[in-house]
């Protein structure tokens, strides 16, 4: 690098403390989120951000999601299971370590098959329409009923 200069690397980490801003900010494990049923076996756990939002959705065996569009985009990565993705005109089986990536206003769908299905979410900015679906969950449902990530096979 020549005199004066960092490399992208040393540039990227270079911001301050003094710059960021002091208020904000937390550390949660995914699993002491809420959980909310939105419709028999399927869990939504939300975390809104400032200009993003994260949703772990788990879908039960032979469900999914129907056609529709949204203003966020969004990208979707498989955690656990399979299902079958559409985004516009692409149809494809995804899995594990598959990630979705849905523009704004594109339709998309989705549908388990004979197993459980679980997601990670993330829409930018975030998608406040989520709240109102999970205003109308059962809000009694306690978040040991799903639990979302596991160690060695056994539940955290």
């Amino acid at each position: 690098m020549s005199d004066g200069q960092q490399s992208s690397a040393e540039s990227y980490f270079d911001r301050t403390v003094a710059e960021a801003s002091a208020s904000g900010g937390t550390i949660v494990h995914m699993d002491d989120l809420d959980s909310y049923e939105i419709a028999t076996g399927l869990f939504f756990r939300p975390l809104f951000g400032e200009n993003v939002s994260l949703n772990f959705v788990t879908f039960p065996p032979r469900s999914g999601f129907p056609t529709h569009t949204h203003p966020e985009e969004q990208i979707s990565i498989v955690r656990e299971g399979e299902m079958e993705v559409t985004v516009g005109e692409i149809t494809r089986g995804v899995r594990p370590g598959d990630v979705i990536v849905m523009p704004p206003n594109v339709p998309h769908a989705g549908r388990t098959l004979d197993e459980p299905c679980r997601l990670i979410d993330v829409f930018a900015p975030g998608r406040d329409g989520i709240r109102d679906v999970i205003a109308e969950a059962d809000p009694v449902r306690a978040a040991e009923v799903d639990r979302w990530w596991f160690d060695d096979g056994e539940p955290r």
